[in-house]
Protein backbone atom coordinates (compact mmCIF):
# COMPACT_ATOMS: atom_id res chain seq x y z
CA UNK A 1 0.00 0.00 0.00
CA UNK A 2 1.42 3.56 -0.93
CA UNK A 3 2.10 6.27 1.50
CA UNK A 4 -0.91 8.16 -0.17
CA UNK A 5 -3.68 5.22 0.08
CA UNK A 6 -2.05 4.78 3.77
CA UNK A 7 -2.28 8.81 4.58
CA UNK A 8 -6.06 8.71 2.87
CA UNK A 9 -7.08 5.55 4.86
CA UNK A 10 -6.05 7.26 8.16
CA UNK A 11 -7.99 10.57 7.34
CA UNK A 12 -10.92 8.62 6.10
CA UNK A 13 -11.35 6.49 9.39
CA UNK A 14 -10.14 9.52 11.35
CA UNK A 15 -13.26 11.99 9.95
CA UNK A 16 -15.24 8.70 10.69
CA UNK A 17 -14.76 8.39 14.57
CA UNK A 18 -15.05 12.32 14.90
CA UNK A 19 -18.34 12.14 13.12
CA UNK A 20 -19.08 9.49 15.64
CA UNK A 21 -18.30 11.07 18.21
CA UNK A 22 -20.21 14.33 17.68
CA UNK A 23 -23.39 12.43 16.61
CA UNK A 24 -23.29 10.86 20.09
CA UNK A 25 -22.98 14.36 21.70
CA UNK A 26 -25.58 15.94 19.59
CA UNK A 27 -28.27 13.25 20.70
CA UNK A 28 -28.74 14.65 24.71
CA UNK A 29 -28.69 18.18 23.23
CA UNK A 30 -31.19 18.09 20.89
CA UNK A 31 -33.67 16.34 23.63
CA UNK A 32 -32.98 19.41 25.74
CA UNK A 33 -34.46 21.99 23.46
CA UNK A 34 -36.73 24.98 24.73
CA UNK A 35 -39.75 25.72 24.56
CA UNK A 36 -41.23 29.59 24.15
CA UNK A 37 -44.62 31.20 24.85
CA UNK A 38 -46.12 34.53 24.24
CA UNK A 39 -48.77 36.29 26.03
CA UNK A 40 -50.75 38.76 24.31
CA UNK A 41 -53.69 41.36 25.50
CA UNK A 42 -56.00 43.45 23.50
CA UNK A 43 -56.99 46.63 25.63
CA UNK A 44 -60.00 47.82 23.43
CA UNK A 45 -61.42 44.38 23.45
CA UNK A 46 -60.48 42.19 26.63
CA UNK A 47 -58.98 40.03 24.59
CA UNK A 48 -56.04 37.57 25.88
CA UNK A 49 -54.12 35.07 24.36
CA UNK A 50 -51.20 32.71 24.71
CA UNK A 51 -48.88 30.97 22.41
CA UNK A 52 -46.82 28.15 23.91
CA UNK A 53 -44.72 25.13 22.93
CA UNK A 54 -43.14 26.94 20.03
CA UNK A 55 -39.63 26.20 18.81
CA UNK A 56 -38.26 30.17 18.90
CA UNK A 57 -39.40 33.36 20.71
CA UNK A 58 -39.74 35.12 17.12
CA UNK A 59 -42.32 32.33 16.24
CA UNK A 60 -43.88 32.18 19.78
CA UNK A 61 -44.58 36.37 19.11
CA UNK A 62 -46.09 35.40 15.44
CA UNK A 63 -48.43 33.05 16.62
CA UNK A 64 -49.74 35.35 19.76
CA UNK A 65 -50.62 37.96 17.07
CA UNK A 66 -51.99 35.73 14.67
CA UNK A 67 -54.02 34.55 17.08
CA UNK A 68 -54.77 37.70 18.79
CA UNK A 69 -56.04 39.34 15.60
CA UNK A 70 -56.89 42.81 17.02
CA UNK A 71 -54.83 45.72 16.04
CA UNK A 72 -53.46 47.05 18.90
CA UNK A 73 -52.94 43.40 20.54
CA UNK A 74 -50.27 44.07 22.56
CA UNK A 75 -46.97 41.52 23.32
CA UNK A 76 -46.88 41.33 27.53
CA UNK A 77 -44.78 38.47 28.31
CA UNK A 78 -42.72 36.10 27.12
CA UNK A 79 -41.34 32.85 28.64
CA UNK A 80 -38.86 30.04 28.35
CA UNK A 81 -39.66 26.51 29.94
CA UNK A 82 -42.25 27.66 32.15
CA UNK A 83 -45.55 29.26 32.77
CA UNK A 84 -47.35 32.77 32.40
CA UNK A 85 -50.40 34.51 33.44
CA UNK A 86 -52.43 37.47 32.86
CA UNK A 87 -54.53 38.83 35.62
CA UNK A 88 -57.19 41.43 35.19
CA UNK A 89 -58.22 43.48 38.11
CA UNK A 90 -61.53 45.30 38.66
CA UNK A 91 -60.56 48.45 37.14
CA UNK A 92 -60.08 46.89 33.95
CA UNK A 93 -56.01 47.19 34.43
CA UNK A 94 -53.87 44.01 33.52
CA UNK A 95 -51.05 42.92 34.88
CA UNK A 96 -48.62 39.98 34.05
CA UNK A 97 -45.93 37.92 35.51
CA UNK A 98 -44.15 33.95 34.16
CA UNK A 99 -42.73 31.66 36.61
CA UNK A 100 -41.79 27.93 36.77
CA UNK A 101 -45.35 26.81 37.88
CA UNK A 102 -48.82 27.83 36.82
CA UNK A 103 -49.96 28.28 40.47
CA UNK A 104 -46.77 30.84 40.98
CA UNK A 105 -47.72 32.51 37.81
CA UNK A 106 -51.01 33.15 38.58
CA UNK A 107 -50.18 34.50 42.18
CA UNK A 108 -47.40 36.80 40.86
CA UNK A 109 -50.08 38.12 37.97
CA UNK A 110 -52.47 38.73 40.52
CA UNK A 111 -49.92 40.24 42.96
CA UNK A 112 -48.58 42.64 40.10
CA UNK A 113 -52.50 44.31 40.32
CA UNK A 114 -53.35 43.83 44.50
CA UNK A 115 -56.73 44.94 44.99
CA UNK A 116 -58.61 47.45 42.73
CA UNK A 117 -61.65 49.96 43.11
CA UNK A 118 -64.61 49.10 40.66
CA UNK A 119 -65.34 51.60 38.41
CA UNK A 120 -68.12 53.98 39.01
CA UNK A 121 -70.96 53.60 39.18
CA UNK A 122 -70.84 50.04 40.92
CA UNK A 123 -73.98 49.36 41.78
CA UNK A 124 -72.80 46.09 43.81
CA UNK A 125 -70.36 47.45 46.46
CA UNK A 126 -67.95 50.35 46.49
CA UNK A 127 -65.56 47.39 48.46
CA UNK A 128 -62.41 46.59 46.67
CA UNK A 129 -62.10 43.28 44.87
CA UNK A 130 -59.12 41.38 44.31
CA UNK A 131 -57.64 40.82 40.78
CA UNK A 132 -58.86 37.77 38.89
CA UNK A 133 -56.59 35.76 36.14
CA UNK A 134 -57.99 35.92 32.71
CA UNK A 135 -55.43 33.31 31.33
CA UNK A 136 -52.77 31.01 32.16
CA UNK A 137 -50.53 28.80 30.57
CA UNK A 138 -47.09 26.48 30.10
CA UNK A 139 -45.02 25.21 28.08
CA UNK A 140 -45.08 21.31 27.74
CA UNK A 141 -42.09 20.93 29.30
CA UNK A 142 -42.73 23.33 32.64
CA UNK A 143 -42.28 21.62 36.30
Amino acid sequence: MSVLRKSALVVAVSSTAALAIVGVGSGPAAAASKYYGTLAVSKSTGKVVAAVDQPSRVRADAEAIRECAVYDCELVQRFVDGCAAIARGADGAYGWAAAGTRTEAEQFAIGALGESAPPFPDLGSAQARPATVALSACTANAD
